[in-house]
């Protein structure tokens, strides 16, 4: 009995290369993400602080606001600043995401082909060997006949 080929499997196994490349770099760039989240998520505690020290400097010790404003301010400077570096972040970890979706479906469009062409090709050869049955028999039949006459 012959043995299936599939012919796009050198083609299969890249893909399944640039898959594995695709989902090491989605992971990276979501871990990037996450740290950045993080940071902004301390950086946002700073600033609250920040405010809460400046309205309690406005309340009981007047002579340090300007201090504390001065405090409040680079820490809302560099809350935005850790915003817009996740904004960038999220758009890096969109265009991976996007890649390792595209790669995925190159994995299953060849996957899908493989199953198709094996699938047609157990068919292919079920037929054969239905037809080399049937001649047997037909071949046995015909020997019978003249044997028994």
């Amino acid at each position: 009995m012959a043995r299936f080929r599939f012919r796009f499997d050198a083609s299969l196994k890249l893909a399944q290369q640039v898959l594995e490349t695709a989902q090491q770099e989605y992971a990276v760039e979501l871990q990037s993400w996450q740290v950045c989240v993080k940071a902004c998520e301390v950086q946002q505690a700073r600033y609250d602080n920040a405010q809460e020290g400046q309205r309690h400097a406005g309340r009981h010790r007047p002579e340090e606001l300007g201090l504390w404003q001065v405090f409040a301010l680079e820490q809302r400077r560099r809350l935005l600043q850790c915003e817009a570096k996740q904004r960038e972040q999220e758009l890096v970890m969109e265009n991976a995401r996007r890649y390792l979706l595209e790669a995925h479906r190159e994995v299953e469009k060849y996957e899908r082909l493989k199953a198709k062409q094996t699938a047609a090709f157990r068919l292919a050869e079920l037929q054969k060997e239905q037809k080399v049955l049937d001649e047997t028999g037909q071949v046995l039949h015909w020997l019978g006949k003249k044997f028994v006459n």
